[in-house]
């Protein structure tokens, strides 16, 4: 992972050992600080073995690559680290459900399910223009790659999963 100011509260996951709804809290926080900076609010971390093994945000505007999304950076972080191409039985933790792109790369790298905070239902018009087309993309992939993404319990409120969104668009003013 490319480290600048805005991504640097990640790497403090890096080596955690914390519950399945912890870490989905913290990408929540995290994504809704990243959103704040104005960048599109989309944070995960990679877990094999019980630890945090990678970590990632979307840096499609940092980098000027549409294909940088938080889960992919996540998952490329982990493999550098660990110096695999293959993550074979790792879990991505992600703070939004993930897109089409995310499960696709997530399935090709062997990743074995990305549990999410927050649904596809509380992603703002102004962030998905078209949420009829990005679902029925993640749709087809799953029917492709059963199982590869879930739901996960963050216990936050509704409000608190879409703050992320909220800040982002604060930010764009």
């Amino acid at each position: 992972m490319t480290h600048d100011p805005i991504t640097a509260g990640l790497t403090e996951l890096l080596d955690a050992t914390l519950p399945e709804a912890d870490l989905l809290a913290r990408t929540v926080r995290l994504a809704e600080e990243y959103g704040a900076a104005g960048q599109p609010p989309f944070v995960a971390a990679v877990v094999r073995d019980g630890r945090v093994i990678g970590v990632g945000a979307n840096r499609i505007l940092i980098d000027a690559d549409p294909a940088a999304h938080g889960e992919v950076e996540a998952i490329r972080d982990a493999g550098r680290r660990a110096g695999l191409a293959a993550l074979t039985g790792a879990v991505v933790i992600s703070s939004c459900e993930p897109c089409a792109i995310c499960r696709t790369v997530a399935a090709a790298a062997g990743v074995t399910e990305i549990v999410y905070a927050a649904g596809r239902e509380l992603v703002p018009a102004e962030i998905d223009a078209n949420p009829e087309r990005t679902g029925a993309l993640m749709d087809a992939v799953a029917e492709l790659v059963p199982g590869i993404a879930r739901a996960g319990q963050a216990g936050l409120p509704p409000e608190q999963l879409a703050a992320p969104f909220a800040a982002y668009l604060r930010a764009l003013g």
